[in-house]
């Protein structure tokens, strides 16, 4: 597996890769198989076992089992373990990766139509044929903001980016590698001039990894959703990690 997305999720991480499979690309999310039981699938990595490793990354699925499905997340799979393959996939893969999540002209970005709550975005649990995807946005239509809610671990990050069919939506920003880079700042102000400068230097056309969380409830909705986030920003010309 190739390590592409890798987000935050409370205290810990959640993970998704691509694996080549006979000249296609899958898109997987790797769950640790001792939470199997539990009643949610909520449960995200260990900072500590991450720690050294990068966006791009090879790792080794051990003992990999399908999930039962979860609509939207298909992509769900059970592993005993993450190994690293200490490599890194090349440059022509990783842009390889991009393209082939994006989805094909005139198709719903997660299978099924989104719907829309004020700025954000999000599914019904229970539909949808992905819950991952790679979209185009132009660098200069992506804005950033910050705040700091009181009692809160962290900087809340928002980004406002044009949806493919939903016009402009603002989204949590759940990006690590991104966010790590940009918090050293310190200041609200000087984390999105950071965030801004990152992603401008990316090139003219960003490639933008969109995905749905787990389903929870959401301002005044009494209802779980599984809502629209940014998870990850990458340059098209020249993925980083």
């Amino acid at each position: 597996m190739i390590l592409l997305d890798w987000t935050r999720m409370g205290k810990t991480y959640c993970l998704a890769g691509a694996v080549f499979e006979k000249g296609t690309v899958r898109v997987v999310r790797p769950l640790s198989s001792k939470y199997r039981q539990a009643s949610v699938r909520n449960v995200g990595w260990s900072p500590w076992l991450l720690d050294g490793h990068t966006r791009w990354e090879v790792f080794e699925l051990i003992g990999p089992e399908p999930a039962s499905p979860e609509p939207p997340h298909l992509e769900d799979v059970w592993v005993r373990a993450l190994r690293p393959r200490r490599s890194l996939a090349a440059p022509e893969q990783r842009r390889a990766i991009l393209i082939a999540t994006m989805p094909k002209s005139g198709e719903d970005l997660f299978g099924t139509s989104l719907q829309t709550a004020r700025v954000a975005a999000f599914m019904e649990p229970g539909s949808g044929q992905r819950s991952l995807v790679t979209v185009s946005v132009p660098a200069n239509k992506i804005c950033f903001a910050a705040s700091r809610r009181e009692g809160a671990p962290e900087v809340d990050v928002r980004v406002t980016v044009p949806v493919p069919g939903l016009g402009e939506r603002t989204l949590p920003v759940k990006d690590h590698h991104l966010l790590r880079r940009a918090e050293a700042a310190g200041s609200s102000e000087a984390l999105i001039k950071v965030l801004t400068h990152t992603v401008q230097a990316m090139g003219d056309s960003v490639a933008v990894r969109l995905g749905l969380s787990r389903g929870f409830q959401g301002g005044a909705r009494s209802t779980s959703q599984c809502w629209l986030m940014a998870d990850g920003f990458f340059s098209l010309e020249n993925p980083q990690p």
